[in-house]
C-alpha cells in the first residue's frame, strides 16, 4: 500500500494532542505551573530562560558566572538542555520560562514518538503499526516516569533517528553513505547540546545493533563495511566540526568537573519492576505502591515496567515471527538493553544481591560511568514497539484479534491521571515590578531556603528575576565533584535551619557566619517562603544585629557587605 503524504503531521498532530491529554493538570494554568514533581524542574526552567539571556547580550550561554559565584558553573557538566532553549526562545521571550517547560515536556513526549513512527514506518508495512511503534515508544512507563522532572531524556528523538539513518547506511542503503553519516553527525551535535547521556547510550546501542545484525546476517554486513565505515567517518567529522568547542569548554574549560557524578549502583531497574507498576500508572495502588517505593532510586528511575500481559504477548510475537529478520533483532536488542538498564548488580524488591550483571562492563565504559542505568530502558521500548508493530502487520486476515490482544497487554501501561502538576510560586520581590529591580550582577545575593542538591527553588526565582544578581549557592555540578557548592558551614547552617536541627546560638557561630558572608562577598541576603522560614529569620536577625525589611513576599537584609 502506498503511503499518504499526510499521514506523518497527521500522526503529529495526534501524538501532541495525547501528549496535551496527559498534561492536562497543567496546561489548564501553564503560565503559573509546570509539569511533574519534584525539585528537578526548577533547573530546567533556569536553564530555558538562561541561554535566551545570555545570548540577547551576546555571551556564552555554556557558562554560568550568576550561580556558584565568583567560580561559577560550566553548564556542559550540567543538564542545560541548550539546544530545546534555542528552539523555544520566542516561547520564552513572549511567555516565560515556565510556559517553555511546559512546551518541553509535552513536546519531548509527542516528538519522540513522531520518530519512532517514521522509523517503524521504514521498517514494517502499513502507517497503522507504525503508529502503535511511535504510541508504545513514546508514551511508555520510561517516558511517563522521565516526564516528572528530567525533560533532558525524555526528550528521546535521537534514537529513532539514529535507528533511521543506521538502517539507512547497513540496509536500505538509497542515500549516499557521506548524506546520512553527515545528517548523523548533526543530529549527535544536536543531541550533545540537549543531554549527553542520551548521545552516550545511543551510541552504545547503535553500536549493540550493528553486532546483532553482523551476528545474524554476517556475510551481507561484512560486504557493506567499507559503507558503513565511510558513513561513520562522516558523521564522526561532521560532530567534531560542530562540537569542537563545546567539547572543548567542557573538558579543558573553567570549572570542568572529573570523578563519578552519579553512583552507578543505586538508579537501576528492580527486577521486580518489569511486573510491578509504578505511582505514575493507573494501575499502581496499595501493596505495589509500597513495593515499588522500596526500590533504590527514585520513581523517575523506576522505567522498567512491562506488565505480565505484555511480557506474554512479546514472547508470543517473537515465537510467531522467529523467522523474520526484525522480530530477531529487535528482540535480541530489546533484551540486552533490558538487561544493562540492571545495572551492575541484580536488585530485587529494594534489595542489592552479589550477583554481578553486564551492566558493570557498560559502566565502566569512559564517559559511561556516570550515566544511570535504567535509562537503557528507553531502547527496550524502542524494540517492543517495533516487535507490537510487526505483529499487527504480520497478522494478516486476524489483525483484529492481534488489535485486541495488543490492546488487553498495553492497558497497565496506562499513565495515572491528572498527571502530577506543580504550582510555580515566585514571591512579588522577584517578579517584575518588585524590589528585585534594586539588584545588579555586581550584587552577591544569599537566598534561603539555600540551593543545593537539596532545593533549588532559589533558582527558580533567580530566573523569574531575570538573572539581574550573582548567588553564591546553586545546585550544579561543579569540581569535586559536588552538586551545589563545596561543604561550608554557611551551607551546614542552612540545611540545619531548614530541616529544625538546633543551631549553636553562640558568639563563635556568629562570628564564623559574618566571616563567611564577607569572604562570598555577600550584599543582600533574602529569606523566602520555605519550612525553615522563621528560623532563618530568628537566626540572621541576631547574626546581621537588625531585623529585616517585609518586601514582596520576602525578608530583606539590604547592604550586609561590611564597609
Amino acid at each position: 500500500m502506498r503511503a499518504r503524504p499526510w499521514t506523518p503531521a497527521a500522526a503529529l498532530v495526534a501524538y501532541a494532542a495525547l501528549a496535551v491529554l496527559l498534561f492536562a493538570s497543567t496546561w489548564v494554568h501553564p503560565a503559573t505551573a509546570w509539569i511533574g514533581a519534584g525539585d528537578d524542574p526548577h533547573l530546567f526552567i533556569w536553564y530555558l530562560g538562561w541561554t535566551p539571556h545570555r545570548l540577547g547580550a551576546l555571551r556564552n550561554p555554556l557558562f554560568a558566572d550568576v550561580l556558584q559565584a565568583p567560580g561559577g558553573v560550566n553548564l556542559l557538566w550540567n543538564t542545560a538542555v541548550v539546544a530545546p532553549a534555542v528552539v523555544l526562545w520566542p516561547v520564552t521571550a513572549a511567555l516565560g520560562p515556565v510556559v517553555s517547560y511546559n512546551v518541553l515536556v509535552s513536546g519531548a513526549v509527542a516528538l519522540s514518538a513522531w520518530c519512532a513512527f517514521l522509523a517503524a514506518r521504514r521498517l514494517v508495512p502499513g502507517e497503522g503499526p507504525a503508529a502503535l511503534a511511535g504510541l508504545v515508544y513514546g508514551f511508555s512507563p520510561y517516558m511517563v516516569a522521565q516526564s516528572l522532572r528530567h525533560p533532558h531524556v525524555s526528550l528521546a528523538v535521537l534514537p529513532p533517528l539514529a535507528l533511521i539513518l543506521l538502517h539507512e547506511l547497513v540496509v536500505r542503503r538509497r542515500w549516499s553513505p557521506l548524506l546520512a553519516g553527515a545528517l548523523l553527525g548533526v543530529a549527535a551535535a544536536v543531541q550533545f547540546l540537549t543531554g549527553e547521556e542520551i548521545l552516550a547510550y545511543t551510541a552504545l546501542a547503535g553500536g549493540l545493533g550493528v553486532l546483532v545484525l553482523a551476528a545474524l546476517h554476517p556475510g551481507e554486513v561484512a560486504a557493506r563495511g567499507p559503507r558503513v565505515l565511510a558513513g561513520l567517518a562522516a558523521a564522526l567529522a561532521v560532530f567534531a566540526a560542530l562540537a569542537a568547542y563545546p567539547l572543548w569548554l567542557q573538558f579543558l574549560g573553567p570549572q570542568r568537573v572529573s570523578g563519578v557524578l552519579q553512583p552507578p549502583d543505586v538508579y537501576v531497574n528492580d527486577l521486580l519492576g518489569f511486573v510491578v507498576p509504578s505511582d505514575v500508572l493507573a494501575l499502581s495502588g496499595g501493596p505495589t505502591s509500597a513495593l515499588t517505593k522500596g526500590f533504590t532510586g527514585n520513581i523517575s528511575e523506576t522505567d522498567a515496567y512491562l506488565g505480565v500481559p505484555l511480557l506474554l504477548l512479546l514472547a508470543a510475537a517473537c515465537w510467531l515471527g522467529r523467522r523474520r529478520p526484525l522480530v530477531r533483532w529487535a528482540a535480541l536488542v530489546g533484551a540486552a538493553a533490558a538487561v544493562l538498564s540492571l545495572g551492575p548488580h541484580l536488585h530485587a524488591g529494594g534489595r542489592v544481591l552479589p550477583v554481578p550483571l553486564p551492566g558493570a562492563l557498560a559502566g565502566s565504559v569512559p564517559l559511561l560511568e556516570s550515566a544511570v542505568p535504567s535509562r537503557l530502558m528507553l531502547f527496550a521500548y524502542l524494540a517492543v514497539g517495533l516487535a507490537l508493530a510487526d505483529l499487527v502487520a504480520g497478522a494478516g486476515r486476524r489483525r483484529g484479534l492481534a488489535l485486541a490482544a495488543v490492546a488487553v497487554a498495553l492497558l497497565p501501561l496506562v499513565p495515572r491521571w491528572p498527571y502530577a502538576s506543580t504550582p510555580a510560586r515566585v514571591p512579588a520581590f522577584f517578579q517584575p515590578g518588585g524590589e528585585a529591580a534594586r539588584l545588579s550582577t555586581r550584587d552577591m545575593v544569599l537566598i534561603g531556603p539555600y540551593a543545593d542538591h537539596l532545593s533549588s527553588v532559589a533558582m527558580l526565582w533567580q530566573a523569574a528575576a531575570g538573572y539581574r544578581f550573582r548567588m553564591p549557592e546553586g545546585e550544579a555540578f561543579v569540581p569535586g565533584p559536588s552538586l551545589g557548592p563545596p561543604p561550608s558551614h554557611l551551607r551546614t547552617t542552612f540545611e540545619a535551619l531548614e530541616g529544625g536541627v538546633p543551631v549553636p546560638d553562640t558568639a563563635a557561630d556568629r562570628t564564623e557566619t559574618l566571616r563567611e558572608l564577607a569572604r562570598l562577598g555577600v550584599d543582600t541576603v533574602v529569606v523566602g517562603p520555605d519550612t525553615g522560614h522563621d528560623r532563618m529569620v530568628r537566626y540572621f536577625t541576631s547574626v546581621l544585629g537588625r531585623p529585616p525589611v517585609r518586601s514582596g513576599g520576602v525578608d530583606v537584609w539590604w547592604d550586609v557587605r561590611p564597609e
